[in-house]
């Protein structure tokens, strides 16, 4: 008897030295706990955590508890670790949809890699005491039935992925994601035509990035990142300094590049909805109207591969369910699976796209290069690995190094230091920038320059602790707000300045089209950018419409936001309204909605008009 106690006290005691290292990271800073401190506080506490039935389940075996009670104490960490979802899903969401969301396939999987830390254990002790010539010390019945759950384990997580996420949207999305009343579907031949078809159009790069936010890079100024490329692209460009998407999330926002609309109109509204061959590119444009086209890299939309049409080359990838893999990525082409044929895939996909470059020079080409890079896991190339080792990063306040673990973040995956996280975060902006800086030497190399229209931007922004938050999804500056560089020399825009317009990631097919010579369609609904490049005073919105729409397992809300040049008005699903003067505040942190209500309703009502916009 006097052994259970003392294996309860055992266990019990561990799990509440778990709790007070959980209230030091989360409260740390404010408790003058430095940052070495906290980083040595989290590296026990996630070791313990996530190891807790390698150690738990011994103590509670020597202690002589029963198999029931040895699985139960060594599980209860995680699981008292997993319900701290609960009170950060009832910030945002109703009991029963909170109640949903914590019974993921993610979280399953958690409860998965425990239960084999638990077999794990079982048998260590078992060979120990075997060797020790005690016995086996039970039938191991229970044991066993956890090893058979653990062999259906990842058969019953995969299987429940499809289920509950359909389950989720018809019990509590129902009038959230409709689909496109109609799709517009193959270009009818003879729409694309160009206002001058004597004269050859520019060539048309666009290069897009992944999880880039708008300040990692040189030319913003950042601390320590080098971007050489992108420094030169915005020294002989035009910088966009307030480029932002539409919805903070990579299939959404691919999307509205691709097709220049709203979810509301292309159907991919996060990343779970599928994308639909019925949906037209401005790709699709540019082929008929003479254009050579390609498409190489990221795609990472769901459903099934495309029949991109107008696009006469296909490189891409389905690894890891479109994301992809950082080295050795499998590759695509034209519907035929391919090896990759260089380690770093942002490498190999330069390749590809000056492969494709030198054989499709004698009309005009548009070639839309879609990175995988900065995308987690964050890795650079081999040169890049160790750029940034010794930088100082300065934390967001309220946040500490491992934010990336706590308040339901764990969801992320991500088991670094939130510092180590931002230095392999900032080298693979590093990596990514050099393999930019070989498509811009090509174009001066191959005297295509001068009337090449190259664009960059990325898919979304990324917050690294702001608000105590990591990823993006969030309607913050940091998370929406991309980088948008664009270089034409022909077009007679003075090179090095920079634009404070409102644009979106929906403003790039009109914009590329209209270079292109075409009339912008009307079902389009983002607004071609010409106009600023000569005029820095221009503007071709007042106001920008944001929305994202919950995909669980992630814990982000929906949200909708309007963003004016001065002010940002942010709507949450089960939370108060946000209000923030973007002048006087750029970090966001004063919501001034309660005390200036005249200025709130009035953006609430624009909100609600251009989501009405939107729609239609």
């Amino acid at each position: 008897m006097t052994g259970h106690i003392l294996g309860w006290l055992t266990v019990l005691s561990v799990s509440g030295l778990l709790g007070l290292m959980a209230l030091a990271l989360d409260h740390g800073p404010g408790l003058g706990i430095g940052d070495g401190a906290l980083r040595t506080i989290g590296r026990v506490y996630f070791a313990l955590l996530l190891g807790a039935p390698l150690f738990v389940y011994p103590f509670a075996w020597r202690a002589g508890l029963p198999a029931a009670a040895r699985i139960f104490l060594s599980l209860l960490p995680g699981f008292l670790w997993w319900l701290t979802e609960i009170p950060v899903r009832l910030h945002w969401h109703s009991v029963p949809e909170a109640l949903w969301l914590v019974g993921s396939p993610l979280n399953l999987a958690h409860l998965y890699l425990s239960l084999v830390a638990v077999v794990l254990a079982d048998l260590g002790c078992r060979t120990g005491a075997a060797i020790g010539g005690r016995g086996l010390g039970f039938r191991g019945k229970p044991t066993l039935a956890v090893a058979a759950g653990i062999a259906l384990g990842p058969v019953l997580v995969l299987g429940s992925i499809q289920p509950f996420l359909n389950g989720y949207q018809a019990l509590f999305q129902r009038d959230l994601l409709p689909m496109p009343a109609s799709f517009p579907g193959p270009l009818p031949a003879g729409s694309a035509v160009r206002a001058n078809p004597a004269e050859r159009p520019p060539n048309l790069v666009f290069i897009l990035s992944d999880d880039h936010r708008w300040d990692f890079a040189g030319y913003e100024g950042h601390p320590f990142i080098e971007t050489p490329s992108l420094d030169r692209l915005a020294a002989e460009g035009v910088r966009f300094s307030r480029g932002y998407v539409t919805s903070s999330l990579c299939s959404p926002s691919r999307a509205s590049f691709l097709t220049g609309t709203y979810p509301h109109r292309h159907g991919v509204w996060n990343n779970f909805t599928p994308w639909s061959d019925e949906n037209r590119t401005f790709l699709e444009y540019l082929s008929q109207a003479g254009y050579a086209t390609a498409f190489v890299g990221k795609w990472h939309m769901p459903g099934k591969l495309p029949d991109l049409r107008g696009v006469d080359h296909f490189v891409t990838f389905t690894h890891v369910g479109g994301q992809g893999v950082y080295e050795w990525c499998p590759l695509v082409v034209n519907g035929r699976e391919e090896a990759s044929r260089t380690r770093y895939i942002a490498t190999e996909l330069t390749d590809r796209a000056l492969a494709w470059l030198d054989t499709n020079q004698d009309r005009p080409f548009a070639l839309y290069l879609s990175h995988k890079s900065v995308h987690s896991d964050f890795t650079p190339d081999e040169p890049e690995r160790d750029r940034y080792a010794e930088a100082s990063v300065e934390l967001p306040p309220g946040t500490h190094p491992w934010s990336v673990m706590t308040d339901a973040q764990y969801a992320h995956l991500n088991l670094r230091p939130l510092g180590d996280s931002v230095r392999r975060y900032a080298a693979a902006v590093t990596s990514l920038d050099r393999e930019i800086g070989r498509v811009l030497d090509y174009l001066a190399a191959h005297g295509l320059e001068e009337n090449t229209v190259v664009l960059y931007t990325s898919d979304n922004g990324y917050l690294w602790g702001e608000h105590g938050l990591v990823d993006k999804r969030w309607a913050y500056e940091e998370s929406i707000r991309v980088p948008f560089l664009l270089r034409y020399p022909a077009s007679g825009h003075v090179p090095g300045t920079s634009r404070d317009a409102l644009i979106a990631n929906v403003d790039v097919a009109p914009t590329l089209l209209d270079l292109a010579g075409l009339a912008v369609p009307e079902r389009m609904q983002g607004r071609s950018l010409t106009p600023l490049l000569r005029d820095p005073g221009a503007s071709v919105r007042d106001a920008l419409f944001y929305a994202y729409y919950d995909e669980p397992p992630y814990p982000a809300p929906s949200v909708q936001a309007v963003v004016t040049p001065r002010y940002k008005y942010v709507k949450y699903d089960g939370r108060p309204a946000q209000l923030f003067d973007l002048e006087a505040d750029p970090g966001e942190q004063t919501n001034r909605a309660a005390g200036n209500a005249p200025l709130a309703a009035a953006l609430a009502e624009r909100l609600h008009a251009l989501g009405d916009e939107a729609a239609r």
